[in-house]
């Protein structure tokens, strides 16, 4: 499997493109991104979005006019529909809502899991895909989401932060913004920002 990526926008927002033979993922279409995904798609079988903000979904409409179907969780679908931060070029409903603290999908031949981590957004998720793990705003290399957003909780990112501790093995990866890292590597990071929101 090959995986494409690109940052976009003002906050380089990371978009990646996981190749298929039967049809083609994109993750977090950020601003600017509909051209580059045209040019390196062959079927767009879906958009999958680690959570609502407009950096990460703002391409959206676009390719689900190309025919795309979006995914994104349940609980933050009302930022596609409803446009609370009143940054998004145009509402859309999501064609698929995540349900639940996971949630597995057969795409094109791909096994694709969205698992919530709520805290920096109510409906946070990682998705494994192809064996990879897309953390979007989550977990960054040596740092984590926001909380301190409208509609962010510390109390959900804590307990995020617990359940990414409990995951057995190490993955790579692919964050929402910045450079891969690991499971392995984030561990000692995520122990330090559980004290700061214990202190």
């Amino acid at each position: 499997m090959q995986i494409l990526k690109k940052a976009f926008g003002e906050y380089a927002t990371n978009c990646y493109i996981l190749k298929g033979e039967q049809g083609d993922l994109v993750i977090d279409p950020g601003e600017g991104s509909f051209d580059w995904v045209m040019q390196n798609t062959g079927k767009i079988a879906a958009v999958l979005n680690t959570h609502g903000h407009f950096d990460h979904v703002y391409d959206d409409a676009k390719l689900q006019r190309a025919g795309a179907k979006i995914y994104i969780h349940e609980s933050d679908a009302f930022m596609l529909r409803a446009d609370p931060f009143e940054t998004m070029p145009e509402l859309i409903e999501a064609d698929v809502l995540v349900k639940g603290q996971e949630q597995s999908f057969e795409i094109a031949g791909f096994n694709v899991k969205f698992s919530l981590f709520a805290g920096h957004t109510p409906g946070s998720c990682m998705i494994e895909a192809g064996g990879a793990i897309f953390s979007g705003d989550v977990i960054f290399k040596g740092s984590i989401g926001r909380w301190d957003f409208p509609f962010s909780d510390a109390v959900q990112m804590r307990e995020s932060l617990h359940k990414i501790l409990q995951i057995k093995g190490d993955f790579t990866l692919h964050p929402g913004h910045g450079a891969n890292t690991s499971l392995a590597t984030e561990r000692q990071n995520l122990k330090y920002f559980l004290q700061l929101f214990e202190r």
